[in-house]
């Protein structure tokens, strides 16, 4: 309540002090950037009383949600296993249509080795599985796990 109080009184100060200003510039010819100057300020001025920004703040809150370097590594990690996954999904659902297979990949589980080697575990897949996984065994080896997807 003391945040909608704090915003209204600043909106109202700063409408009423930008209109004062515009009053006493009579250049008419700058009138348009003058007036969208002056709507930016308000704009900024309700803003900040509304989000109550101060550099203290900013740094608090730069400290409080800081990610060590691993937790930004592992979600660095993690994000590039999921877009592999996902171009590999798409790949396999490419030559699946180009075979007119009746089946669809839905998920890739793949981990990444320190040497930058991509190791394909499990493909779950659905619709026609038994031709889709005598493709996909075709493609991939016996080594990758095959699940259908279970649909509810």
């Amino acid at each position: 309540m003391d945040t909608l109080r704090t915003t209204i009184l600043t909106a109202c100060t700063l409408g009423l002090g930008l209109t004062l200003a515009e009053q006493l510039i009579p250049l008419e010819r700058f009138s348009a950037q003058i007036r969208l100057l002056l709507s930016l300020l308000l704009l900024i001025g309700m803003l900040s009383s509304l989000t109550r920004i101060s550099p203290d703040t900013w740094e608090r809150r730069f400290d409080a949600t800081a990610a060590s370097t691993e937790e930004i590594q592992a979600l660095a990690e993690q994000a590039h296993a999921d877009a592999i996954a996902e171009s590999i999904a798409n790949a396999l659902n490419r030559k699946l249509e180009e075979a007119k297979v009746n089946c669809r990949v839905s998920a890739v589980t793949v981990h990444i080795g320190e040497d930058g080697s991509i190791d394909i575990s499990e493909v779950t897949i659905t619709g026609n599985t038994l031709t889709g996984s005598i493709y996909l065994r075709e493609w991939l080896g016996d080594a990758v796990s095959l699940t259908k997807e279970v649909t509810p």
